[in-house]
């Protein structure tokens, strides 16, 4: 059987995301050669700050000035914060995070304990997309207790998944399913489905990669269900993907190719080409290892094109390697015929 992949997943601040990202080899054991693939879909790691704005910067430039020169405390943190969503927004979590800390230092003059720990949580999420999980970790740390007295189950199960993403990015499994074990009845007191069930896959996750095939399983099918009663699709398909991932890494081909399927189908629905990439790369190597060269050669043929219209380099290039190890496999060669010119 093939040795299961790590992917890292996230728990939002506010709003919680799934998609996949990570790129891994996974050596199979029924043949000598090694099939590039994509690890099961996860949640992308998209910590996010409370406010959610549309515009950019620039338009908001001048209203710290004027909060300033009338002294209003709450005017120029809110303002500071939305400053800091935008920069965010647009891809500049060091611009965001300066914002966010002038916002934090505002509202503790202010004592505003719900601001506070807004202002916490966002400076966590800037320092987490900056790569600063230690200083993430320490805002997120603080901000948690805060959530806790205010009575938000809500933000207080986000925090908690929230510190979980910084340990799976530590790389610290078992700390990140003890935070996400915490939120997960949390989530359920506050009533958010989607947060259940990111937490349930992020969990899955973790099973995964400690070899636990039946506890992933558990946890994946837990998830689709309810990103499915809940009719959150891209949710869903990345549960059924990581699903048959599962199986085939565990050496359970054929039972992995239903869920492919059906993630395929929802993929295609949506529109989402790097998604669709991923599962038609997923595909074509479950094939592979079933010994349908022509059906594996085909799916992969798919898939490339897809990773480079979603503009994917890598992805296509590990599609590129697949097919290359199958024309270079002696067990394929009679059946694949003459190898293409772009794969010379």
């Amino acid at each position: 059987m093939c040795t299961p992949a790590q992917a890292s997943v996230s728990a939002a601040s506010l709003v919680v995301t799934v998609f996949l990202s990570s790129l891994v080899t996974l050596p199979c054991a029924c043949a000598q050669n090694t099939d590039a693939t994509l690890a099961p879909a996860a949640s992308t790691a998209s910590v996010q700050p409370a406010l959610r704005v549309e515009g950019s910067p620039a338009g908001f430039e001048a209203d710290p000035k004027e909060a300033i020169a009338v002294n209003d405390l709450r005017a120029q943190a809110l303002v500071l914060d939305r400053i800091g969503a935008l920069y965010f927004a647009h891809g500049s979590p060091a611009e965001a995070l300066k914002d966010f800390q002038q916002v934090l230092s505002i509202v503790r003059k202010l004592d505003e304990h719900t601001a506070e720990a807004t202002a916490l949580s966002d400076i966590g999420a800037a320092s987490f997309a900056l790569g600063h999980n230690d200083e993430a970790l320490d805002a997120f740390k603080q901000a948690l207790p805060i959530w806790h007295r205010l009575g938000n189950a809500n933000r207080e199960a986000a925090i908690l998944g929230d510190i979980g993403e910084v340990f799976r990015a530590l790389n610290d499994q078992d700390e990140a399913l003890h935070f996400d074990q915490k939120a997960l009845p949390l989530y359920e007191m506050a009533g958010n489905r989607n947060g259940q069930a990111t937490l349930l896959n992020n969990m899955g996750l973790v099973y995964y990669a400690s070899k636990d095939k039946k506890k992933a399983l558990d946890a994946f099918q837990k998830a689709r269900e309810i990103y499915h009663s809940g009719m959150n699709l891209s949710g869903e398909a990345n549960a059924l993907n990581n699903i048959g991932g599962t199986y085939n890494a565990f050496g359970e081909t054929q039972k992995a190719l239903d869920p492919f399927q059906q993630a395929l189908a929802i993929q295609r629905q949506l529109g989402d080409r790097k998604a669709e990439a991923t599962t038609l790369n997923n595909m074509g190597t479950a094939y592979s290892h079933l010994g349908d060269a022509r059906h594996a050669l085909e799916l992969y043929r798919q898939a490339e094109p897809a990773f480079r219209a979603a503009g994917d380099v890598a992805g296509a290039e590990t599609v590129a390697r697949n097919i290359e190890q199958m024309y270079a496999d002696g067990r394929y060669r009679s059946s694949l015929g003459e190898k293409p010119k772009e794969h010379e």
